[in-house]
């Protein structure tokens, strides 16, 4: 990133957040969800103004969704955030056929830190969970044992870090770990770290001589799950952070990556406002066909002592 170009990243991020303060005396930004069938042709194209919209409840925020379906059942894995806890937690929102919620999102990883994106991945046969613990300076691994709601931490993949969404995949016979991370001049909103190993469970993992790899607050950040669309093109999840965090979303194709080199370029971007007249949307997975997003919205603070247990959608 060129120096007038973080300049000028950091003056506009500078002056939103002064707008932002006066908008937010009397309301709150919401985080809720986006969901709806797509076609594998359809991933490297999101359309978000024509997905379903689900709100939490207004005492809470919902955002990180992951999808997972198995054994008939659909569920939602999302960072639940209850305003009067401030602190982030790992729940599952079972979706039925018409994409409804069957019931209220149920707490699954509930901890004395604040938790969120809860990436998913299957390997050698079990169901993992790598959550977002950037306070906890690591990464942690939990297994499932009793699906949809019973997981069990089972070791660290990265310690002595501050590390957010943190997101894996295999690619050319090695496994690769992509996150942001606060180092040096490199921050969560502006940064693209990558390690590299010959297992996802393991403790074992080589960072890219190139870290960080992409400074820049307007595309380095992980924002889902790395995927291979249609066309066989690895395409990377990417947050918009200027102005505001979170104001938009990118797809990066890319098209090297090696233990020593690492290229990419933009394929597609939208913005909260532009694609639904949202205040944000930062993250974006698919899985057997379902299609999740988040976006926000600014409500009015709920009174005090307000308590809900029912979302609702629209």
């Amino acid at each position: 990133m060129t120096p007038f170009r973080r300049i000028y990243q950091t003056m506009a991020r500078g002056l939103q957040k002064r707008r932002d303060a006066r908008a937010e005396r009397t309301h709150w930004p919401q985080w809720f969800l986006l969901i709806g069938e797509r076609e594998r042709s359809h991933w490297s194209a999101p359309d978000p103004a024509r997905l379903k919209p689900l709100y939490p409840p207004v005492d809470r925020f919902w955002a990180d969704p992951f999808a997972w379906a198995e054994g008939g059942r659909r569920f939602i894995y999302l960072e639940e955030y209850p305003l009067h806890t401030a602190r982030g937690r790992i729940s599952a929102l079972e979706i039925g056929a018409d994409l409804n919620p069957l019931g209220p999102a149920v707490p699954v990883i509930d901890e004395d830190r604040h938790l969120s994106y809860p990436f998913l991945f299957r390997f050698a046969g079990h169901l993992y969970l790598v959550p977002e613990s950037a306070a906890s300076r690591r990464v942690d691994l939990y297994r499932c044992d009793r699906f949809p709601f019973g997981w069990t931490r089972v070791g660290t993949l990265l310690a002595d870090i501050e590390a957010a969404d943190a997101t894996l995949f295999e690619h050319q016979g090695r496994w690769w770990l992509f996150c942001s991370a606060r180092q040096c001049k490199a921050r969560f909103n502006n940064s693209l770290f990558a390690f590299h190993a010959d297992s996802p469970l393991g403790d074992r993992w080589t960072a890219h001589p190139g870290n960080p790899l992409v400074l820049d607050y307007a595309g380095a950040r992980p924002g889902g799950r790395v995927f291979v669309d249609d066309q066989g093109r690895l395409l990377r999840p990417v947050q918009h952070s200027v102005p505001r965090y979170g104001y938009g979303l990118g797809l990066n194709e890319v098209l090297e990556l090696t233990p020593e080199r690492f290229r990419e370029r933009p394929i597609w971007h939208a913005t909260g406002a532009a694609a639904g007249g949202w205040r944000a949307m930062h993250h974006l997975d698919w899985h057997q066909g379902l299609m999740v997003m988040d976006a926000q919205r600014l409500i009015r603070r709920p009174a005090p002592g307000t308590l809900t247990t029912q979302g609702t959608f629209g």
